[in-house]
């Protein structure tokens, strides 16, 4: 009769287990998705480059040569920021870029010249 308990909580234990597990890979995915930026006029795919994120464009309304154009470079997670590059596919000028979930479906945009003294934002929608 006493083995009931331990098998008991050798069930809670891993049910525990999985639960962590199972949140820590959501928490992994973070901003890991494609997402269409305000104006509609571009969609990014942001995923994995080694230890950090990257995003490339995955759709644009006008101008398919930039399919494929790397926009957010090295992403690297601070908390709930992950901090890079970003650039300018129309005119190659880069920004200091800084992204963090709102909530599941948007994710805020930041990109700064000149050591941050002028900024600007955007918030994307998560592409379902």
């Amino acid at each position: 009769m006493k083995t009931r308990p331990l098998v008991t909580a050798a069930l809670i234990a891993c049910l525990c287990c999985l639960g962590v597990g199972l949140r820590s890979a959501e928490a992994e995915a973070g901003p890991v998705g494609e997402w269409k930026t305000q104006d509609g006029a571009a969609k990014v795919a942001i995923k994995p480059c080694g230890d950090n994120l990257c995003g490339y464009v995955s759709w644009t309304k006008d101008a398919s040569a930039f399919v494929g154009r790397q926009v957010l470079l090295n992403l690297k997670q601070n908390g709930a920021i992950w901090s890079g590059t970003a650039i300018n596919v129309a005119s190659g000028q880069k920004y200091a870029a800084r992204i963090s979930l709102q909530d599941e479906a948007t994710l805020k945009i930041e990109g700064c010249v000149m050591g941050a003294m002028i900024c600007g934002g955007q918030h994307w929608s998560r592409v379902k």
